[in-house]
């Protein structure tokens, strides 16, 4: 009878240390799961930028082309964060703007660009600079012309500074005020010493050239390959410079 109740109580026993061990299991093995949806959430969007670049290096002291390819990491890693991380990127290098939208747009998008998610980046990055409103406008427009509408929205309604804005250029009763231009046109070209982005894609291509297209009286550059898209999607627009008329200077 004790070797029947020992045998009895050693496999309560062992199902017990069993059942124990399953759970300790099940709990790690969902600890290691959520753990990096966790670190996710927790982490800001300049530490998802930092993240991607070598060590020692920060947001602040980071080249262009680090920089870029941390904020194209960051990107697709973290897709729904994606217009927080343009405006941390445009807010410790606002003199890269029009590549940090550009690059977000590109590295946020899978094989076709959302156009709301490009249209809340643009907004994201012309809040944190909004003296690149234009800049910005049309880096996310050549980048991706399908998504004009929500572009042009977003930057004609985006800026709280107390400046009136009308189609990303500052206004003066009903005039634009001009800004001095470099005379090789925006900045958001291609970075020129490769390479900046892993395997996969996204990022810019050394080999992109943007043409000139006037989009009813407003000079845009739009890269090479889209030019016919935007063109179909802008009845009026031509490529070329616009002309300018006693209305257009007005």
């Amino acid at each position: 009878m004790i070797s029947t109740l020992r045998s009895r109580f050693g496999a309560r026993l062992a199902q017990t240390g069993l059942t124990l061990a399953l759970g300790i299991g099940l709990t790690s093995a969902l600890w290691i799961v959520t753990l990096p949806v966790a670190n996710a959430t927790l982490m800001s969007p300049t530490e998802m930028i930092e993240s991607g670049l070598p060590p020692g290096v920060m947001v602040n002291t980071a080249g262009k082309p680090q920089f870029l390819t941390a904020v194209c990491a960051a990107v697709k890693s973290n897709p729904s964060s994606a217009a927080s991380i343009a405006k941390a990127a445009v807010t410790a290098h606002h003199e890269y703007a029009g590549d940090i939208v550009a690059t977000a747009i590109r590295c946020a998008s899978g094989e076709e660009i959302d156009c709301d998610l490009t249209g809340a980046i643009v907004a994201a990055a012309i809040v944190a600079w909004p003296q690149s409103a234009a800049l910005i406008d049309d880096a996310a427009l050549a980048t991706a012309p399908d998504c004009a509408d929500s572009v042009q929205t977003r930057t004609e309604t985006t800026r709280n500074d107390g400046k009136q804005v009308m189609d990303g250029k500052e206004m003066l009763d009903g005039k634009e005020v001009l800004e001095d231009i470099p005379a090789e046109g925006p900045g958001f070209g291609a970075p020129n010493t490769p390479p900046f982005f892993g395997g996969g894609g996204g990022g810019f291509n050394p080999g992109d050239t943007s043409v000139l297209i006037c989009d009813n009286g407003r000079q845009r550059r739009i890269l090479g390959d889209n030019v016919q898209m935007f063109l179909n999607n802008h009845p009026g627009a031509y490529v070329g410079n616009c002309e300018v008329t006693p209305a257009t200077a007005r």
